[in-house]
């Protein structure tokens, strides 16, 4: 695969494995889903969930993007994480993400809902 079929296999998918150093005990690595905003993949998680805590101490991040269908295949990315606490972004992130999990687009009438969500979850 050439650099722009790399580019184009994280586009085309929604799924990783989100790799992080943690403070103790070697690295860790949990399953998420993320958002395409240009070159950037965005991710919603909480404030006191690991990821967060670990981003903040030290941004560098793996993340092994795969794909849906058998066989399995995966792209390894590697890269600087940053935390942020942009309310109105961390909604469309979230919004996003449970429309993936949905299969379909969350209606604008929700939107109520997932900004309670983003403040409940911080």
């Amino acid at each position: 695969m050439d650099r722009e079929q790399r580019r184009q296999f994280v586009r085309d998918h929604r799924i990783c494995v989100f790799g992080y150093g943690r403070k103790e005990h070697g690295p860790a690595m949990t399953v998420v889903y993320y958002l395409m905003d240009g070159d950037d993949l965005l991710i919603s998680t909480m404030a006191d969930r690991g990821k967060t805590k670990a981003v903040s101490r030290d941004g560098r991040v793996s993340l092994c993007i795969l794909d849906e269908k058998w066989p399995l295949g995966y792209i390894q990315v590697y890269g600087t994480a940053v935390v942020c606490d942009d309310r109105e972004l961390a909604t469309d992130v979230l919004a996003g993400v449970i429309g993936i999990m949905a299969g379909e687009e969350v209606p604008d009438s929700r939107r109520p809902q997932i900004e309670q969500m983003v403040d409940d979850e911080k």
